[in-house]
């Protein structure tokens, strides 16, 4: 996997360069966390897929457009409402899921592959990841083995 820091929210140039980039070095599939048409038009161009951000991008990319995510914050209000209410202190680090509502998807886009399900096992060990400007690293406990791990936020 390889990452491109664009360091905006909506820088439309630089989001489609981050991308470009990640193309010219042989990425098959780009989702982003931006909200501008960057990514997507430069991935229209050069047929690959995309998986965009806070809304459908499949009527200007109607060959690539596989699905888009949207935050949905109403089950973090409600969450934060609650632990008001019973006096609890609010979490600094709340995950939302799909499974919540937390996160939800449009439509799949009619060029995205059929729906499949598949079991996938990852061996043991190391793995290299490529990341281009990174922003700085956050952290998150895993539940399952309490293992604290170090990620690194990104955006495109």
């Amino acid at each position: 996997m390889e990452v491109s820091f664009t360091g905006s929210w909506y820088d439309e140039t630089a989001e489609k360069e981050a991308a470009q980039k990640l193309i010219n070095n042989g990425c098959v599939l780009i989702s982003q966390h931006a909200d501008s048409m960057g990514a997507p038009t430069a991935c229209e161009k050069a047929g690959v897929p995309n998986v965009s951000y806070n809304g459908s991008t499949e009527s200007a990319c109607p060959e690539t457009f596989i699905v888009s995510s949207r935050i949905n914050w109403a089950p973090y209000y409600e969450h934060c409402i609650k632990a008001l209410q019973e006096g609890k202190e609010i979490e600094t680090d709340f995950v939302g899921t799909v499974s919540d509502n937390s996160v939800c998807l449009t439509d799949f886009g009619a060029k995205a592959p059929a729906a499949k399900t598949a079991t996938v096992k990852v061996p043991a060990g190391t793995y290299d990841f490529v990341v281009t400007n990174p922003s700085p690293a956050s952290e998150y406990t895993d539940e399952a083995t309490g293992d604290v791990v170090e990620i690194p936020r990104w955006i495109l």
